[in-house]
């Protein structure tokens, strides 16, 4: 049967999850777009899966939905363009849309740090460069993020786009900046802290040990509690006059060096 009035039930709790508080009360998040729900079939995590009939309309789009269908425990509802329309986030949509759980939060770290590499997002507000920073390190073989408190919600749609769904496949965890120290000290992680003033260029960094990296905030860099109590501090070297690289791509020059260096790829 076919949803075509906004005011369904389930449409409703669709267009709940657009707030953080709900995502977080209720532990389920959304993912939009063909390969973005194709990616999280993999991790058997997709609880609901809303369509338009253009899904069925390509080879692709039979498939995914064979195989989710296939799934006891997913969901399956088809929609009108118009109610779809008013559910989906995206300009140009592909006509699927997936109400994904939350995995679970990582409370254990100490068999999580198998790679002894974790990347430490100080404040990202903007969705597009914290998707990007997680599916860098993802790629990357890091252990795992700690997002510092202010940072932007890591099951935010626009982060999970950006991502291409990687925040359900790495770990993940919430603290303060203390909590962020504490953890270091803990979990004997070198602190090296992206920053410009009385720091190194990144390739002359000893980053082989087991080390936490930290990304700052796009506006003002890494906050001064963890620059302070940070073991080393690098920069990537600029020429032609630019000022300075976005964050997600400062991020993945420093996340790949760290890689090379501890040869995780």
């Amino acid at each position: 049967m076919e949803i075509s009035s906004t005011q369904n039930e389930r449409i409703k709790f669709v267009k709940k999850l657009y707030r953080r508080r709900y995502r977080d009360e209720s532990g389920f998040y959304l993912a939009e777009g063909l390969r973005l729900v194709e990616d999280l079939y993999k991790t058997s995590s997709i609880c609901e899966l809303y369509y338009t009939k253009r899904l069925a309309a390509s080879e692709r789009g039979r498939q995914l939905l064979a195989q989710i269908q296939a799934e006891q425990n997913t969901k399956v509802y088809l929609c009108t363009e118009k109610v779809f329309a008013e559910i989906c986030d995206t300009d140009t949509d592909q006509g699927v849309l997936a109400v994904v759980k939350k995995p679970n939060p990582v409370t254990n770290w100490n068999s999580q740090l198998k790679q002894g590499v974790i990347v430490v997002v100080d404040r990202i507000r903007d969705p597009g460069n914290l998707g990007t920073i997680i599916r860098t390190a993802l790629a990357a073989g890091v252990d795992g993020l700690w997002l510092v408190s202010g940072t932007v919600d890591p099951f935010n749609p626009k982060v999970v786009r950006g991502s291409m769904g990687a925040v359900g496949r790495i770990a993940l965890g919430t603290m303060t900046a203390r909590e962020c120290l504490e953890h270091c000290r803990v979990f004997e992680l070198k602190m090296v802290a992206a920053a410009l003033n009385n720091a190194v260029r990144y390739y002359d960094a000893d980053l082989s040990e087991p080390c936490a990296l930290i990304i700052g905030n796009e506006a003002n860099g890494v906050q001064p509690y963890l620059i302070k109590h940070s073991d080393e501090r690098v920069f990537i070297p600029l020429a032609n006059e630019v000022e300075s690289l976005n964050a997600a791509a400062a991020a993945a020059i420093l996340i790949y060096d760290v890689a090379r260096q501890r040869q995780l790829i």
